[in-house]
This record gives structure tokens, sequence and C-alpha cells, in this order.
């Protein structure tokens, strides 16, 4: 049984969810990721996900009327018994849909974002005249309301479950055999790095203003130790956001280019806290950030804020402060700090429940238990 992954930009942080959706469904079944490539928004794979790993079947992307030819060339080459739709955009779920209605196809529809609220107050004007772009704001709101159509749902919080109706949670899993601290020499690996004097605050992901990562520099100012780092391991999304960190962190602040999801377990054996001070805004509606699983699976300790569901996930296993409370935040980072054994202890217990509800083994398990329905 083969199920043909599309996504509606391979050359963005998009496909890390389609990514890890392929490789735990490729356990069970025949896989392949589609997606368009459009030359305004980077005309090739995210370096992160080009692992080798899939033959992605690229499309040049285009604007309207053009988009039409390519979008008709995708449908053809979808080979799949079902089509998984990654994320609820034109270039995605509307492909998934014209193969649905035109060779009798099964649609899943995966939506991890509110996608949206990508397009705050865009004037009536602004948004007509995105309609030759089939990722703007006018093809976005018109697909959202197609979203009965998708045979199943896959969704990654209680939030947008409720939102849409309808939905199986399907966790940003990890494979917690690799992603294991036990096979890093911690040490080592900071050695090499030239950051063994400092105790690393690392955030691993996309860079963006909704991130709030600027509340974790504001924090380290306000404990005025010059033994901490913060380490952003992903730069090369938003130069002018990088900048401005870069600006107000000063030493402080340690930026690395995006490295292979590979690496990703190799860079979080280094730290020795994550922080994830997501702001609640539109754009984190219902987001669950993977990064935290990441972080849990390495056994880190966990720092993050009162957004969606990640109370939850968090619960005895993590510390929660409120969205851009600095000062709280500043004294969370200094406790973590001043005890060690408590931080390891929590961190472990992070492990444990990532194994226990969010390794690949769960994740297979409910998609399995949709997909097996279409055999």
């Amino acid at each position: 049984m083969k199920v043909s992954i599309v996504c509606f930009d391979l050359s963005h942080n998009c496909l890390g969810r389609a990514y890890i959706l392929g490789k735990v469904l490729s356990r069970r079944y025949e896989v392949d990721i589609h997606g368009f490539l459009f030359p305004y928004s980077g005309n090739k794979i995210w370096e992160p996900c080009n692992t080798g790993e899939f033959e992605y079947r690229a499309v040049k992307g285009r604007y309207l009327p053009g988009f039409l030819s390519s979008m008709t060339n995708m449908v053809r080459d979808i080979s799949g018994d079902v089509i998984y739709a990654s994320k609820l955009r034109m270039p995605s779920y509307g492909v998934a849909l014209l193969k649905k209605i035109f060779y009798k196809k099964p649609v899943v529809l995966d939506i991890d974002d509110l996608e949206v609220s990508w397009f705050p107050n865009v004037k009536r004007f602004k948004k007509w005249r995105s309609i030759i772009d089939s990722m703007g704001p006018l093809h976005t709101g018109w697909i959202e309301k197609l979203v009965y159509f998708a045979d199943d749902i896959t969704t990654v919080s209680t939030q947008l479950k409720e939102r849409y109706g309808r939905g199986v949670i399907v966790p940003h899993g990890k494979d917690t055999n690799l992603w294991n601290p036990k096979r890093f020499d911690r040490n080592k690996l900071r050695n090499n790095h030239n950051i063994h004097r400092f105790k690393i605050i690392m955030f691993l992901g996309t860079p963006l203003p909704h991130k709030g990562l600027e509340y974790i520099i504001k924090a380290i100012n306000i404990l005025g130790r010059n033994d901490i780092r913060f380490m952003i391991i992903g730069k090369g999304s938003d130069p002018y956001y990088e900048s401005k960190l870069e600006h107000l962190g000063k030493d402080k602040v340690i930026l690395v280019n995006q490295v292979s999801f590979h690496d990703v377990p190799k860079f979080l054996s280094m730290a020795d806290l994550v922080v994830i001070p997501q702001r609640k805004s539109l754009q984190s509606y219902g987001q669950i950030p993977a990064k935290i699983f990441d972080a849990m699976s390495m056994a880190k300790p966990i720092i993050a804020t009162n957004v969606s569901d990640i109370p939850q996930i968090l619960d005895n296993c993590g510390i929660i402060v409120e969205p851009e409370d600095v000062y709280d935040l500043s004294n969370k980072i200094d406790w973590v700090f001043s005890h060690p054994t408590e931080s390891d202890e929590m961190g472990k217990r992070a492990r444990e429940r990532c194994i226990k509800e969010y390794s690949w083994d769960v994740m297979e398990d409910r998609l399995v238990t949709i997909i097996e329905k279409y055999r």
C-alpha cells in the first residue's frame, strides 16, 4: 500500500512535519512526498530535511494562472492509494482534493497550524490582489472552508481538534531509540564547540518573531550572569529578526546555521536547558512546537510558556511560565541552574513521558488505525 504526502512548499520549515509523517509511515507503507518549489520562496529543498531519505517529487510553483498547470502535473504524478495533505493550504490540500474528485482517492488532512493566522488584518484590497498567489490569504481562507471534504483529519492539539470538529491527535513524535542522550559524548562535543565553560540555553528551530526568543535574552540580561550563553540553531530564515536578537544579546547569543534533522540530537546533547517562550498569539493558536519533543527525548530540563496544550504535555516534567513574563522566566532559569539534581530528574521524567506518549511507536499506531481503513 502506498501513501503520497503532499506538502505545499518544500523549501521551508513546513516540510518538517511532512518529513516526520513520512518517516513514520514508511515503517509500514511505501511513501513518497510531493510538493512545490516556488522561485520567490527558496526554490530548493529545505536543508534540514534534505537528507537523501526521500525522493522529493517537486513541481515548479508559479503564480496563477500558471499554477493551474503545475497543479495538474502534480495531480497526475501522485500515485498513492491514500493522499495525505500536510497543512490546510491550497497547494497541498487543494491538490489532494483534486485527486479525490478525479481519481476517487481517499484524502487524509493533517493540520498542525492555524494557517489563516499568518495573514492578520489584511485589507480587502490587498487580499484580492493576492488572488494570483495560491499561498496567499484569499486562497488560504477559501481552502479552510472545505475542511469537511477530508475523509480523515490528524492534528497536534486539542485546540485545533475542537476548531475543526474532529481529528486524531498525532504528535510531533521522536524516534526515542536514536534520540537518546546516552548515544552522545556531551563533554567532548561541548569542548569541540568551545562552549564547555558556559551554561547553554538552547533553541533549536526556526527563529521567528512569534516564538518570543527576545524574552530569553532579556531574562538572561536580568540575571547578569556571564556564564550563560543562548545558542540558537537554525539561522537563515529571518535575517532582520536574527540581527535584532544579536544586537539585544551581544556576546551572549550564539547563532548557528540550520542543521540536518539527523544532527539535531547531537546539538541538543550539548544543552543545559531548553527554553520555548512561545507567545500567545493567533500564530501560536493550537500550535505544539516540535522542539518540545526534541528536548523531552533528550532528557533536557524544559521551560515553556502557557500556550495551547504545552502545560498538559509538560505536566510534572517541565516548567511553565506565562508568555512574555520576563521576570518569572528569569527566576525559573536561575532555579534550573541552581538546582542541577532536581533539573536532571525533571529531564529524565520528560524522556520517560516522551517514550510512553510521544514516540514514533505512538505515532505509528495512530496513523495505521487511519490508513488501514482505506486498504
